[in-house]
C-alpha cells in the first residue's frame, strides 16, 4: 500500500540533492534524447507505461549500501501499475530499494515503495532509472482516464 510522504520530508539537516541542474536548453536536449531513447528501448512489456507529467520535479529517496536514505529531486517519466520511470543525475545501482513521492490526480503526494531494477545513461550524467513496486498501483488513481498522454502499450518483463 502506498505509503505516507513523511518519509521524504525536507528538513535542513537533511536536503533534497539535484544532481541534475540542467537549463532549459538543456532539458530541451534530454527531452529529445528521451524520446529517442524510449524508441529504442526495446524489450517485451507486459504493463502499459503512460508519461507521467513528464519531466516534472519528483522527490526520490534512494537507500545506499549502509543503509542510510538519499534525498534526491529527479524527473519523472512514465508510470505503470507496477512501476515508475524517473530521470536521475547520477547512476543508481539495481536492487537498491527507493521511494518516490508522486501526486495523486487530487494532487496530494503519494509515497510509492519499489525496488531499482535497471539503470542507464542517458547523456552526460542523466540517467533513466526504473523502480519495481512493491505492489502493483492502481493507475486511475494517477492518471485520470481521459489522459491524453497514453503510449503504446509496449511489453516487457517488468
Amino acid at each position: 500500500m502506498p505509503g505516507t510522504v513523511k518519509l521524504m520530508a525536507r528538513d535542513k539537516k537533511d536536503p533534497m540533492i539535484d544532481t541534475l541542474q540542467l537549463s532549459d536548453e538543456q532539458w530541451a536536449e534530454l527531452s529529445a534524447k528521451l524520446e529517442l531513447f524510449h524508441s529504442t528501448e526495446g524489450g517485451q512489456r507486459r504493463h502499459v507505461r503512460v508519461p507521467f507529467r513528464t519531466l516534472s520535479q519528483i522527490a526520490v529517496a534512494i537507500q545506499k549500501p549502509d543503509k542510510q536514505w538519499a534525498k534526491y529531486i529527479a524527473r519523472s517519466r512514465d508510470l505503470s501499475p507496477v512501476g515508475f520511470g524517473f530521470i536521475h543525475g547520477s547512476y543508481v545501482h539495481p536492487g537498491s530499494r527507493c521511494r518516490v513521492i508522486v501526486k495523486d490526480i487530487d494532487g496530494k503526494p503519494v509515497c510509492l515503495e519499489g525496488t531499482v531494477r535497471r539503470c542507464d545513461l542517458l547523456m552526460g550524467r542523466a540517467h533513466v532509472v526504473g523502480v519495481e513496486f512493491s505492489e502493483e498501483i492502481v493507475m486511475s488513481r494517477y492518471i485520470s482516464p481521459d489522459h491524453d498522454e497514453a503510449i503504446e502499450p509496449d511489453r516487457d518483463a517488468g
